[in-house]
């Protein structure tokens, strides 16, 4: 699980539930029961990175 890996801001994370399954992104910010993001490559109507928060059960670390 998340949990267990000791994210911590910039690391880099997959989600793997929801919504935005397969996605890759960076960590913003870390709260209790989730974590925000801003993903690599999904932007928004700006044409702005998205950002969104993510359960800890539905993603995963992956390395740089």
């Amino acid at each position: 699980m998340a949990e267990e890996t000791k994210i911590q801001n910039l690391h880099r994370v997959i989600v793997t539930k929801g919504e935005f399954k397969d996605k890759k992104a960076r960590v913003i910010n870390i709260y209790d029961n989730t974590i925000s993001v801003e993903f690599d490559d999904y932007t928004g109507r700006n044409d702005e990175l998205q950002r969104t928060v993510i359960k800890h059960d539905d993603y995963e670390k992956i390395e740089d």
